[in-house]
């Protein structure tokens, strides 16, 4: 037998079940603002004189579109569609000490098996089955005391996001299959999708779970298997890369240190302090922990969003009270707008956040542009429908780039999904139409660049590309 010089993955997944989800946007009256709202953070006083227009939001569920309240353009035909999305919801990506909580993502199954490319189509290695195991720790060797139990792994796609994927999927079926019959109905011809996503698995999980329902019963045979596509993640361009990009440090560096930053930290410097006690960790000397609020997000909302109880500290209390203190549901509340706060001055309206943004996700924006340009020149083929599976920190730029209102700036939540549609009118034109979770994308009042429910598509481009880089490598290493 010759050596195989090429693999190929094929996955399939089983028994789908739902998990209970709770709205983790709870009101609370004493977090209300009494100031003036403020459409712009640099015109704000303070966090909570800021307009968050947060009272609908919910981090444990997007919006979908569906094909009751989808509509098309009037006197336009659809020519083609891009899908970025962030993946569903998923365990925690921070880690705080003897953490007491159990995560469960084994009620769906992915099955592999390999073959070499080329070969006939049967599977004749048979299957495969990746099982997380965390062990209980006996106190004498191993490391399961840093982790929590159950059968996750750190930041994996629970059984839950991965149904509401499949949700998504069948939303965009009903939509692009069933009402506008623009999608093959039986994909026959994999060259009909382009999918890319992150090298992290649970944005991988995501995307199959999305287009398994959006094409359904594909079989097995490799013919049937959609390639999604992977950057190494030294040059992902998907989210800030860093480390490909010294110049994202130094920026968001100096947005630290604006004052109106400071200010920020300073006005909720004691809430930080008593979580981080809480959650015991060392925030004075971890700085991931002293000037940002996305691990105090991610804790806290993660476990909201299953009904787990939230943190409470493992030291023991001295004087009258001795119960432990733990985190509320009004500081759950607090933090979040701490985070919406955070991402909407780093990536919309400080002065630094356009070249911030430019840097951060100016290579994705490249690279939609580019595809749509091919389309619109006829170069794709019979390319129809393309998803980028990724992450918040891929929906939050993009966002921040067009101008997103208030509302639409809050921090994305899990399995958000954002499109963008090429339509072109009888007269010739084409135009773009922009939804974000199952609606038109409102912009700021103050910035009404386009109206992105039928955006030409010159003043589309011509937007975007103040957010692509001229010269990436040059601009990066500044």
């Amino acid at each position: 037998m010759k050596p195989l010089a090429k693999f190929t993955v094929a996955l399939a997944a089983t028994a789908l079940l739902s998990l209970s989800t709770v709205d983790s946007a709870d009101t609370d009256a004493s977090l209300q603002s009494s100031q003036p709202a403020a459409g712009n953070i640099m015109t704000s006083s303070g966090v909570n004189s800021y307009a968050f227009d947060d009272s609908e939001y919910t981090y444990c569920n997007p919006g979908y579109p569906t094909s009751q309240t989808y509509s098309t353009v009037p006197d336009a035909q659809l020519e083609f569609v891009q899908t970025v999305v962030r993946h569903g919801d998923r365990s925690p990506v921070h880690l705080i000490p003897n953490d007491d909580t159990s995560w469960t993502c084994d009620d769906v199954e992915e099955n592999i098996y390999l073959h070499g490319a080329g070969e006939p189509e049967k599977n004749n290695t048979g299957s495969f089955q990746q099982v997380i195991e965390i062990p209980r720790w006996n106190q004498k060797f191993g490391f399961a005391n840093q982790v929590w139990q159950g059968s996750c792994d750190v930041g994996q796609l629970t059984d839950h996001g991965k149904l509401q994927h499949r949700t998504l999927g069948n939303h965009l079926r009903s939509i692009y299959v069933d009402k506008l019959g623009f999608l093959s109905k039986i994909l026959n011809r994999t060259n009909e999708v382009y999918a890319r996503t992150t090298y992290v698995w649970r944005t991988k999980n995501s995307a199959e779970s999305l287009l398994g329902s959006l094409w359904p019963d594909r079989g097995f045979a490799p013919k049937a298997a959609i390639p999604i596509h992977t950057y190494p993640s030294q040059i992902e361009t998907m989210y800030g890369n860093s480390d490909a990009c010294p110049a994202l440090k130094t920026i968001v560096s100096e947005i630290k240190k604006s004052d109106i930053y400071q200010q920020f930290l300073k006005e909720q410097g004691p809430l930080m302090a008593r979580l981080a006690e809480i959650f015991g960790i060392d925030s004075k000397s971890d700085s991931g922990w002293r000037d940002s609020w996305d691990g105090y997000f991610d804790i806290l909302n993660a476990r909201q969003c299953h009904s787990m109880k939230l943190p409470c500290s493992h030291k023991p209390e001295t004087g009258k009270d001795t119960a432990p203190k733990c985190a509320t549901a009004n500081d759950v509340k607090q933090v979040s707008r701490n985070s919406h706060f955070e991402i909407v001055l780093k990536f919309r309206d400080h002065p630094q956040a356009h070249n911030f943004t430019r840097l951060y996700i100016g290579s994705l924006w490249g690279t939609l542009k580019q595809q749509l340009e091919d389309r619109i020149a006829g170069k794709t083929g019979d390319l129809k429908f393309a998803l980028y599976s990724g992450h918040d920190s891929t929906i939050i730029p993009l966002l921040g780039a067009l101008r997103a209102s208030n509302r639409n700036m809050l921090w994305p939540p899990y399995a958000s999904n954002l499109v963008f549609e090429l339509w072109k009118k009888n007269s010739g034109n084409r135009i773009i139409r922009v939804i974000y979770n199952g609606q038109v994308l409102k912009l700021q009042d103050e910035n009404q660049w386009c109206d992105l429910g039928a955006c030409p598509i010159d003043t589309f481009f011509n937007h975007i590309t103040k957010f692509i880089p001229t010269d990436i490598s040059a601009q990066c290493n500044a």
